[in-house]
C-alpha cells in the first residue's frame, strides 16, 4: 500500500470516529465505542508515520554486466559492475546453474539486482541453446550493458 493509501486509510478511521461521536453524544455504550474508534485512529496514525519516517533504500544501478558459461561446472558466472558508489552489501557475483529451474527461480529474489542479472542470465542461455541447435559454437561470454536492461 502506497503512502496515499495509508493516508486514505487514516482518513476512514477519522470519519468512522466523527461520526460515530455525533450519533450518540452522552450515551455510555456510545462514549466506550468512540473510544475504541479513537484507538483505531491512533493505530493507523502510528502505522503512517512509521511508514513515513523509514529510511528510503535505494539500490544502486549496475553499469553491466558480464556472463560467462562455465562447460565444466555447467554453470553461468554473473559479474556485475557499477559505476557509482556502492552501498556495502551489495551483490557483485553471481553463480547461477545452467539450468532453467534455477536460472528462473532467481526472478523471483527480493533483491533488483538478482532479478536483473537472472534476466540476463535467461538471455544468455537462450542464445546458447540457438547457436547450439543450428550446429554453431555457442558463446562462453556475454557483456549486457546498460542500455540493454
Amino acid at each position: 500500500m502506497s503512502l496515499d493509501g495509508v493516508g486514505r486509510w487514516v482518513r476512514q478511521a477519522e470519519r468512522a470516529r466523527d461520526e460515530a461521536y455525533s450519533l450518540v453524544e452522552g450515551d455510555e455504550f456510545g462514549e466506550i465505542v468512540r473510544e475504541e474508534l479513537q484507538q483505531e485512529v491512533y493505530r493507523r496514525r502510528r502505522v503512517m508515520y512509521d511508514l513515513q519516517s523509514m529510511p528510503r533504500v535505494v539500490t544502486a544501478r549496475p553499469e553491466m554486466i558480464l556472463v560467462v558459461h562455465d562447460a565444466r561446472s555447467e554453470t553461468y558466472e554473473c559479474r556485475i559492475f557499477y559505476k557509482e558508489p556502492r552501498p556495502a552489501g551489495i551483490v557483485e557475483q553471481l553463480n547461477v546453474e545452467a539450468g532453467w529451474e534455477t536460472i528462473l527461480g532467481l526472478r523471483s529474489d527480493p533483491d533488483p539486482v538478482i532479478r536483473l542479472a537472472s534476466e540476463k542470465v535467461e538471455e544468455f542461455h537462450l542464445i546458447r541453446q540457438r547457436s547450439s541447435a543450428d550446429g554453431a559454437l555457442a558463446p562462453g561470454r556475454r557483456v549486457f550493458y546498460a542500455n540493454e536492461f
